[in-house]
């Protein structure tokens, strides 16, 4: 039995324990390195230094996003392809991705490195925070180039079964960026230019590395071909990876919108160190959202297959299973963050402003952790499933439609602490939108079994179909 035909057979503790493990401590590693370059920089350069960060980090994410966009989309229709036994159309897929994200690639980055210093001035850098963002910004776009083709690339890896090797791609790239970060940046006095060419090095190899499992690797289901990638992409595959990954990428186009509008109110209320107090919480909150994501691209290939293979069963097993997880670790992570704010902020920096503005956000910030391990799995669940405008909603929905507008309307009612409250009540309310959503769903896959569906899980899936709805509703 190969690692595709895994997803279909092995049971789902054991697969998603064995597919979200490499996923989190791969996205974890990914954490480490970026918080790495904010406490080096925070010690070297100071507070200046970690707003130039918190400013260009958003820009390049948004550009970054194109290549876990066009991942999610793919190893969708991979993980389903894989399913259905149709090798023929997951070969076809993966190179019309290469070649998607390749074209993208040069678009965007010649905008990009036009128009950089607008870009900033648009993401919230001012005069005194500019030469810091640019410094940085400059040296690290050419890493989002290199890190658009490892995303695309990661994805499908996981999309074959295999979740290891992306793993171990991102543990040395994080490895080698946290060695040569204290060299560039306190060694050779480089601050945030070493950080930002520390960053792009790593990325550049993690790329490598996951090129070299599709051209060289035995193990790998699907191959790379250089003549393929050369021929025009397949339009329909296109269309379809577009449609589905446009939720990962609405979300992260959500969240720089987000951030232009708070780094500006930001500015308003509370000045250049509540910007940098934002850029530590953000990179504390992604030891959550990074494993939350690392169980969501676990489950997902789960998902995809056995929806393709027409096991509904299964998707619903590990949907549970994976909000059951997700949900347990935000609890937890919400009591740690709480009562360690404090040290946690000087980790960063010995600024005692900025020290105590960090912990009062980080304490608000986080009270809705709980509900957001499921609103992620949800929507990761339509994904897999190949519901590209549902799985767009849901992706929208916490950042435009709650948060964006709280943060407009909070502020001048409560000042700076509104910003910061802007975001649990945001989280609360997408989850709920999330919840019945997700209902309706299940409900739609429990009233349509397909015949060759197991016949001796039915019975009690529909029980279980039942105690996950009440455990959701009341």
């Amino acid at each position: 039995m190969n690692k595709a035909d895994r997803l279909g057979e092995e049971k789902i503790s054991k697969l998603l324990l064995n597919l979200s493990l490499p996923s989190i401590l791969g996205m974890m590693a990914i954490s480490i390195y970026n918080i790495a370059d904010t406490i080096f920089v925070g010690h070297a350069v100071g507070k200046l230094g970690i707003a130039g960060i918190s400013v260009s980090l958003p820009l390049l994410m948004s550009i970054g996003t194109f290549g876990q966009a066009i991942g999610l989309g793919g190893a969708s229709i991979i993980s389903r392809a894989l399913g259905a036994k149709d090798k023929a159309k997951a070969t076809l897929t993966l190179h019309t991705l290469i070649t998607t994200i390749l074209t993208i690639n040069i678009v965007v980055f010649t905008i990009a490195f036009s128009n950089l210093r607008s870009l900033l001035e648009l993401f919230g850098a001012n005069e005194e925070i500019m030469p810091y963002a640019y410094n940085y910004a400059i040296w690290a776009l050419p890493g989002t180039f290199f890190q658009n083709l490892l995303f695309v690339l990661m994805n499908q890896i996981r999309a074959e079964g295999n979740a290891k090797f992306p793993m171990i791609s991102q543990t040395i790239a994080a490895s080698l960026n946290l060695i040569i970060d204290p060299i560039l940046i306190f060694g050779l006095g480089w601050g945030v230019v070493g950080a930002a060419l520390a960053t792009s090095f790593s990325q550049f190899v993690g790329m490598s590395l996951t090129i070299w499992y599709f051209t060289f690797n035995p193990k790998s289901v699907l191959k790379i071909s250089i003549p393929k990638i050369l021929r025009i992409p397949d339009k329909k595959i296109t269309l379809e990876t577009l449609a589905i990954g446009a939720s990962s990428f609405g979300r992260q186009i959500a969240s720089s919108v987000m951030t232009i509008v708070l780094n500006n109110t930001l500015l308003v209320y509370g000045g250049t160190a509540a910007i940098a107090a934002f850029g530590i919480v953000f990179r504390l909150s992604m030891f959550i959202f990074m494993p939350l994501f690392g169980i969501n691209q676990g489950f997902m290939p789960i998902a995809g297959f056995n929806y393709g293979a027409k096991k509904h069963h299964r998707v619903f097993s590990a949907m549970k299973l994976a909000s059951i997880w997700a949900t347990t670790f935000c609890i937890i992570a919400m009591f740690c963050f709480y009562l360690f704010a404090p040290s946690l902020i000087r980790i960063f920096t010995t600024d005692k402003e900025l020290i105590d503005i960090g912990s009062r956000a980080l304490k608000i910030f986080i009270l809705a952790f709980p509900v957001i391990g499921f609103q992620v799995v949800g929507s990761g669940l339509y994904q897999a499933l190949g519901k590209a405008w549902s799985s767009l909603f849901l992706a929208l929905a916490r950042q435009l439609l709650f948060l964006i507008p709280f943060v407009l309307i909070f502020p001048p009612i409560w000042g700076e602490k509104g910003i910061w409250y802007s975001f649990p009540v945001a989280d609360v309310l997408a989850a709920i939108v999330t919840m019945f959503m997700v209902i309706s769903l299940m409900r739609k896959l429990k009233n349509n079994f397909p015949s060759n569906d197991s016949s001796d899980t039915n019975p009690e899936l529909s029980e279980t179909f039942n105690e996950y709805e009440d455990v959701l509703i009341g």
